[in-house]
């Protein structure tokens, strides 16, 4: 920022709680006058000048980066199971799993972010004995193909730097009925047998039932071509039983492409995951 005319300092950093510290160039950690601070478009209050005013009610806002995470950005009930980064909670009893990164929990209480990139909007945790436990999440998934290898899609990371559950599958919690409903788009992008800007847009929902042994009975309901230019390709929704961090057996998603060789693809998938689990084992 350029100085004012008629002014020899100008704005440097904002401070956590909104004041802004002014520099004369030299000197850091200036507060300025009234005049100055009004004169860069900021209010005056206080006797200090403020991009902002801190507010309470945001206590329960949590927003962790990499390497600069606070006790007291922390609310007490949220559990954060290790090597979390870029995280944001918002409501109670909240858990981001292990490693699980570029996440969000929105609203509710008790919801649980399993995947890298999954946005929990909803959460409800009404009757601790039984359950249902219930949350709704979104996940975006991505792909590129060049043949007709069978590709994995993954979540908020490259293909080549995929390590494994966080990344190439999306885990769900035993005891629970798992409704999901997918968008996926295929987009051409040449090669020797491509048309740019040919593609397909295609709808899939299912449902799966998880069971306490970590198996899971998975029912594709519907599938529909909702627009194309050219072909559609193929895609295939399944699930697997896996051992996550901790040693323990967990039910996954995995969503898997394909189309012709010679063809160069990206891949886009979107779900909707409607889950309800039970304390109860089914």
């Amino acid at each position: 920022m350029e100085y004012k005319k008629g002014f020899r300092i100008k704005p440097d950093k904002v401070q956590e709680d909104g004041v802004i510290l002014f520099t004369d160039g030299t000197n850091d950690n200036i507060y300025a006058s009234e005049v100055a601070c009004k004169a860069y478009g900021y209010n005056y209050s206080g006797g200090l000048c403020r991009a902002f005013k801190p507010n309470a009610n945001l206590d329960k806002l949590v927003h962790l980066g990499a390497n600069n995470v606070s006790d007291k950005n922390i609310p007490a009930d949220a559990v954060l199971d290790g090597d979390n980064t870029r995280i944001l909670i918002n409501g109670e009893d909240h858990i981001i799993e292990q490693s699980i990164k570029n996440s969000t929990i929105l609203s509710g209480r008790g919801g649980k972010a399993r995947a890298h990139g999954e946005s929990v909007l909803a959460a409800q945790n009404p009757v601790p004995l039984f359950g249902p436990y219930a949350q709704c999440s979104i996940v975006m998934l991505n792909a590129s193909t060049t043949d007709n290898t069978s590709t994995t899609m993954t979540n908020q990371i490259h293909t080549s730097e995929a390590t494994g559950i966080a990344t190439d599958y999306i885990p769900l919690p035993k005891n629970s009925i798992v409704g999901i409903e997918m968008y996926i788009t295929r987009l051409e992008l040449g090669g020797s047998s491509g048309t740019a800007g040919n593609y397909s847009y295609r709808r899939q929902q299912s449902c799966v039932k998880i069971d306490n042994s970590a198996a899971g009975t998975f029912v594709n309901f519907n599938t529909k071509n909702i627009a194309k230019i050219g072909v559609n390709g193929t895609m295939a929704m399944t699930g697997a039983t896996l051992v996550n961090f901790d040693g323990d057996e967990i039910y996954a998603l995995s969503v898997n492409v394909a189309d012709r060789n010679n063809v160069n693809n990206a891949w886009s998938a979107i779900l909707y995951l409607h889950i309800t689990e039970t304390a109860i084992e089914l």
